[in-house]
């Protein structure tokens, strides 16, 4: 037992930023932010040997994440660089197997379970090992109550151990006020990395129903398994509907969000959907599939297209921009929904699932 005046000591592995920008990668960074804001806790950061990130308080480590041996060598990498932790945090599911030392473990969705074909063979491999780690994994965190039922009914897990934390947010926070629809751009906006399950094959689809002089920007990486989608992309840019940006900067897609009429999220499902908040934080209204976790971030303030019909997207489209009252009342709910999400709140409910972790 921890005397309660001693910090905690958290192991809170970040690899995965020094390889992506989006997704757990942006989960870890800002969850990280936060929990520094917190109380008794000593937070080392574990990150990748290549991450650009200055950071002293940090270790860094060779193992790569998703290494197929990664619950072997990373024990052997805290031993090297002398970190000692009282719990150890993997924010990318899969915990090492760490002898006397308490694992938390956070699981943004199982969608490799249900489209498998989606991942490249060596993420399948590595997401598989999920049931094999909750042996060791003492206590889990998920980002919203549709990952949590699917955690408990798939690998029967007990449900007083899976603690639902929602995702706060960053964009916006410096309560600029919402730009009026006259003042916003020509176009929708979808964010996240280029991959199947985010579906921008339906956008593209959608876009040539949708009248022409409103534009798509998709702002993410290239990712797994969507090469013909890539190609669709760069084609479409080329005819001047389609703008894509690899990469962008957190203040380039802040602007970009602000600025959209509307942000587009077709994905099949979504364990979280920090697009939806990040954009109705800045009262840009979302249109939405309603897929996995999503309504529970939307609540009413989105508009849903259930069907996967490419007219159904351009309607809805169609829809939020050019009907002004629609417009601004999607705009305003956004805003006032994007308050209930905040990051100190989830990192305060982090360091509870810790202390419960470790006995507290």
């Amino acid at each position: 037992m921890r005397l309660s005046d001693v910090a905690l000591r958290v192991a809170f592995d970040m690899r995965l930023a020094g390889y992506r920008a989006g997704g757990i990668a942006r989960y870890s960074t800002d969850l990280a932010a936060a929990l520094r804001r917190q109380p008794d806790i000593d937070l080392v950061p574990l990150r990748a040997v290549r991450d650009s990130v200055a950071d002293p308080s940090s270790a860094r480590f060779r193992t790569p994440p998703h290494h197929r041996l990664e619950r072997y060598a990373v024990p052997v990498e805290l031993m090297l660089r002398r970190v000692r932790p009282d719990i150890y945090h993997a924010v990318d599911l899969i915990a090492p197997i760490l002898p006397g030392i308490p694992a938390v473990a956070t699981v943004y969705d199982l969608a490799f379970l249900r489209w498998p074909e989606d991942l490249a063979a060596d993420a399948l491999a590595y997401y598989r090992q999920l049931g094999r780690s909750a042996r060791w994994t003492r206590e889990w965190i998920v980002p919203s109550a549709w990952t949590a039922a699917d955690l408990v009914e798939r690998y029967a897990i007990d449900p007083a151990r899976v603690t639902v934390i929602p995702l706060g947010v960053t964009m916006g926070i410096d309560d600029q006020p919402a730009l009026p629809r006259s003042s916003r751009g020509d176009y929708v906006l979808a964010v996240g990395t280029v991959e199947p399950r985010k579906r921008y094959d339906l956008l593209l689809d959608a876009l040539q129903l949708v009248d022409p002089t409103i534009r798509l920007i998709v702002a993410g990486h290239p990712g797994w398994r969507s090469d013909d989608t890539q190609t669709r992309l760069q084609a479409a840019t080329a005819s001047g509907r389609v703008e894509w940006l690899v990469g962008p900067s957190d203040a380039d897609v802040w602007r970009l969000y602000r600025e959209a009429i509307a942000v587009v999220l077709p994905s099949r499902v979504e364990g979280f959907g920090l697009a939806a908040l990040e954009g109705m934080a800045v009262g840009t209204p979302v249109i939405s599939s309603g897929g996995g976790a999503l309504p529970e971030v939307t609540g009413a303030v989105a508009i849903e297209v259930i069907d996967g019909d490419p007219g159904e997207w351009a309607a809805a489209i169609e829809r939020v921009a050019g009907d002004a009252e629609l417009w601004r009342s999607l705009s305003a709910g956004g805003v006032t929904r994007a308050k209930q999400f905040d990051w100190d709140d989830a990192a305060a409910r982090t360091v509870a699932v810790y202390q419960r972790a470790v006995g507290h």
